[in-house]
């Protein structure tokens, strides 16, 4: 047989130039892929994605990279913000909530990077002591755009409380509930106590090599790594576990490869046959099933993939529905966080599974050898 009518075979069993539900019918065997294909993709952009989202919520809603106790100049490693911090309890009309008070320099502090992190919005930044509550504050106290409250915090100076009265200024939303159930924020005079200067590191510094620096110097300074250990570990758990459940599923996947190649043959034993009485060998056979499969397998994986990527984008929409919804097992979750496509390691899961795929079906098709076929053939 031709060279050119192999390749012809091959397109046609493969669905070429045929009607979609052919199509369709070449493709079923491999639909476990897909499947496999999509749960995987999905799972490493979202879980990534979301882990990227709560880093930056940390970095610029809660320390900076790394948080030094009193003063620091800018330097051309890092941008400084000076902040303070106070406990205090809010009263509105209608309810009481504790709150977290974060004392910064309104002109400074909110950058464009934390604006769009908080999705910030504010109107009346020159009311009488202004605060910058979460969305999910004010619907709790039922306040509104330069209503007022009251709160008492906890004075440093003359070691008590005292009442202090705001005014919404504006709200943020981060889509993360452990900030947004207390974090407000509140002009830096308006609180008494200790000075911190949080640091964000400009683009191609290193936050260890800077945390070594500072403390060989003096500094009282840590890592927003340490500072929210227990967020950040969790995050770290999350994505390792991720990935050994990814070998698992990539190693489970690829024995379906011989699955494929099994149907292929058994639907077209009699094609195989003619193919056997024309003179092709055993090995030629072979290495048609391979490619048919191989083909089946990498348009498979594409299918998941494009349908991973697309579900990717609707996931912190359909999230964020969900949470509106009131589905409070999101509450330890990120609502609102944007899409990253890990290129690298998208391509090293997604090779990994065509390699495995081709060893597994390379053992399989030298199970089912030509005396295999002839046999099935000869018990029809």
């Amino acid at each position: 047989m031709k060279l050119s009518d192999l390749s012809l075979y091959i397109k046609r069993k493969m669905g070429f130039g045929m009607p979609l539900s052919y199509k369709l019918r070449v493709l079923s065997p491999a639909v476990l892929i897909v499947l496999v294909s999509l749960v995987l993709n999905f799972s490493l952009i979202f879980i990534i994605s979301m882990s990227q989202g709560i880093e930056n919520l940390l970095i610029y809603l809660g320390s900076g990279n790394i948080m030094v106790k009193g003063k620091m100049d800018e330097s051309e490693a890092f941008s400084t913000y000076e902040t303070r911090y106070s406990g205090s309890l809010a009263f509105s009309e209608s309810s009481s909530s504790p709150m977290y008070l974060k004392g910064v320099d309104f002109s400074s502090y909110f950058t464009k990077e934390r604006r769009d992190v908080l999705h910030l919005e504010y109107e009346a930044l020159d009311a009488l002591n202004p605060v910058i509550l979460s969305k999910e504050l004010s619907s709790r106290l039922s306040l509104d755009i330069s209503d007022r409250f009251s709160v008492l915090i906890y004075d440093d100076n003359a070691k008590r409380t005292r009442p202090l009265l705001l005014t919404v200024a504006g709200t943020y939303d981060s889509g993360y509930m452990e900030f947004d159930s207390t974090l407000a924020f509140v002009p830096l005079s308006t609180l008494d106590g200790a000075i911190y200067t949080e640091l964000v590191t400009n683009r191609g510094y290193d936050d260890e090599a800077i945390l070594i620096a500072l403390r060989e110097n003096g500094y009282d300074a840590y890592s927003y790594k340490s500072l929210y250990s227990a967020i950040y570990d969790n995050i770290e758990l999350s994505v390792n576990t991720l990935y050994g459940v990814f070998v698992i599923l990539v190693i489970l996947a690829s024995f379906f490869a011989g699955n494929i190649s099994i149907s292929y043959i058994d639907r077209d034993m009699g094609d195989i046959a003619m193919l056997s009485l024309s003179g092709l060998s055993d090995g030629q056979i072979r290495k048609v099933y391979r490619v048919i499969t191989l083909s089946s397998v990498f348009i498979s994986i594409l299918i998941g993939f494009i349908l991973a990527i697309s579900l990717s984008f609707l996931s912190p929409a359909i999230i964020s529905y969900l949470s509106d919804a009131g589905y409070e097992a999101l509450d330890a979750y990120l609502t609102s966080f944007e899409i990253v496509i890990p290129a690298f390691r998208l391509f090293a899961v997604n090779l990994l599974l065509i390699v495995l795929s081709y060893i597994s079906l390379l053992i399989s098709l030298r199970v089912i050898g030509r005396r295999t076929i002839v046999n099935r053939l000869s018990s029809e």
